[in-house]
């Protein structure tokens, strides 16, 4: 049985930072929690859903440059499209040049995407809901614009 002490703790909310890289993490990480637990059903993490919609999207790419449109280093890609490809939700082929993989989705992919629909517009509704009025667009608004900044950024300064 908690105490008074334990339950407190357990419902406090995470600490203000002064750090942007923590505050984003930090949010990013409730806002995955959301999107997972809805998800869950389908069998789909976060992660991997966008991956799909985002193949869904363009269509064959090479891998590195999935993981350039994705904004992820070549681990955690490798990591998040093994087990789509087990699930045969992707597929890779050799490029021209044979150290090039080029991955796509699959009909079974675009299925398992389809079906997914329903558990990501709840986590969506989800969010809008629990969002202050005019943080949902000003979210959708201001984040490309920080990545954009970041990615201009030489790595120096």
């Amino acid at each position: 049985m908690r105490t008074n002490n334990e339950k407190s703790i357990a419902k406090q909310q995470p600490l203000a930072t002064p750090c942007l890289c923590a505050a984003l993490r930090q949010a990013s990480r409730a806002v995955t929690r959301i999107y997972d637990d809805e998800l869950r059903e389908t069998g789909l993490r976060t992660t991997q859903h966008a991956l799909l919609r985002l193949l869904g999207r363009v269509g064959e790419v090479r891998k590195g440059d999935l993981g350039e449109m994705a904004s992820l280093d070549e681990t955690t890609l490798t990591r998040s499209l093994r087990p789509l490809e087990k699930s045969g939700w992707v597929t890779f082929r050799a490029g021209t040049d044979r150290r090039e993989k080029l991955v796509a989705i699959t009909d079974a992919g675009k299925k398992k995407l389809e079906q997914a629909r329903p558990a990501w517009t709840r986590a969506q509704r989800k969010m809008q809901r629990t969002l202050p009025d005019g943080i949902w667009d000003s979210l959708f608004a201001t984040l490309p614009n920080v990545m954009q900044a970041v990615s201009s950024t030489p790595s120096g300064e």
